[in-house]
């Protein structure tokens, strides 16, 4: 049998030509080079560049102290001496303290109520009021963070000082001590850019690929339900031609954004360049094939972003960054499941903060290959009996009327 009739040649061909093609059509778009490159090497630096100031010292805050004892005064004291704020004032009403917040003199007032002493000393549990200016994270957490262990301290050497007479103990009962084990530097960059960087590159490509599409409809339109630019492929060719395409295209910009992004600003990097890349291979595959699958909600190269731009936000908070995953519903479990970033976040996360070694992460990363096969096969239906039969009636109706196609664009856009 020569190679022209060899059934596995020819469809290797026809992959090899979607897969040239692709190349060509993509790196002869602005916008697709702009959503594939330019996306994946602005945004990872641009997010880093926002979060960069991961910890803020001796935030300034004012005291309300009402209570003006012993006790009062040397819970200031200690308050100031930590190295997330610094009291810069006391003031003797609600109204002078929000003055100074006000003015950005300060960003935080501590309250110590009248009877806080009375309180402590008898064994009451008392309460401090803390305010924070919310217009950064760091700066409530910054004073919830000095608040709590400060007092804390203070609460185990009282206990200490009661029972020690007793159990003849010359050490604290109970100590606090804050051991950070992944997130070293305590930093909100550390904790949240590791989530979104596998997010960038994810959202890069669905909005590279809605676009490749969105061109195709539109060169269809305009040529009676043919893509002029288009290949004469069977359904599999063309996904594998054009996964291979996007899987060479997106070497550089993964190493990029998931090793040396990180590398640049410092954040936490225990994972080496190989076990990132073997989950980025089937992380990419199931992000190309959700691409493919997904392309059918776009009609127009504009789309996109409605349908792209909108799921971001959906897609953070899937991952568990902001809110962790098993306090979920069932619901957003599985919808979270169906998201290729929801396992790789999570996986890199684990391997860059924790330093979780490639088994460790065999659970996210088989189901990260799982997606690759549910979504292929999504994408061969898609492509078969959604796409195909959608051009073939674009075809039949301009050959019966040459004009319906632009008169139905005419209609879409309201012009017709």
């Amino acid at each position: 049998m020569s190679r022209s009739n060899n059934p596995i040649w020819r469809w290797l061909v026809e992959a090899y030509r979607v897969c040239r093609r692709e190349f060509t059509l993509t790196f002869n778009d602005k916008g697709v080079v702009i959503f594939f490159l330019l996306l994946c090497a602005i945004y990872p630096v641009l997010y880093s560049l926002i979060y960069n100031t991961e910890v803020e010292h001796d935030m300034p805050v004012v005291v309300i102290d009402d209570c003006r004892s012993h006790l009062s005064r040397e819970l200031v004291r200690r308050l100031d001496a930590t190295p997330e704020v610094a009291v810069v004032a006391y003031a003797a009403t609600m109204q002078e303290a929000r003055d100074l917040l006000a003015r950005k003199k300060a960003y935080g007032i501590v309250a110590v109520p009248r009877d806080f002493e009375t309180k402590v000393t008898m064994g009451q549990q008392s309460h401090i009021t803390v305010f924070a200016d919310m217009g950064l994270m760091f700066r409530y957490k910054n004073l919830l963070m000095a608040t709590t262990n400060v007092t804390q301290d203070m609460g185990g050497d009282i206990l200490h000082a009661a029972v020690a007479p007793v159990l003849y103990n010359h050490g604290a009962v109970i100590e606090n001590r804050q051991v950070p084990i992944g997130n070293t530097a305590m930093g909100l960059g550390s904790a949240v850019l590791l989530f979104i960087l596998p997010l960038v590159v994810q959202q890069s490509m669905l909005l590279g690929i809605g676009m490749l599409h969105g061109g195709s409809i539109e060169r269809r339109r305009r040529n009676g339900g043919y893509d002029p630019l288009g290949v004469d492929a069977r359904p599999g060719a063309m996904l594998a031609g054009k996964m291979v395409c996007y899987q060479v295209i997106y070497i550089l910009p993964v190493i990029y954004a998931l090793y040396i992004v990180p590398m640049l600003f410092d954040f936490p990097q225990n994972a080496n360049l190989f076990n990132i890349l073997v989950l980025a291979v089937p992380f990419i595959i199931a992000s190309a094939m959700m691409g493919q699958v997904l392309r059918v909600f776009v009609n127009e190269r504009e789309s996109v972003f409605l349908l792209m731009v909108f799921t971001s936000v959906v897609f953070v908070f899937l991952t568990g960054a902001s809110w962790p995953r098993h306090e979920m519903s069932r619901f957003w479990i599985a919808v979270g499941d169906c998201v290729p970033s929801t396992w790789m976040c999570n996986a890199y996360v684990l391997m860059q903060s924790d330093g979780a070694t490639l088994h460790s992460v065999t659970h996210q990363l088989n189901m990260l290959w799982l997606l690759c096969g549910i979504f292929t096969v999504l994408a061969y239906v898609v492509e078969r009996w959604v796409s195909r039969p959608r051009y073939r009636n674009w075809q039949e109706k301009s050959a019966a009327n040459p004009s319906a196609l632009h008169k139905y664009d005419l209609y879409k856009h309201g012009l017709g």
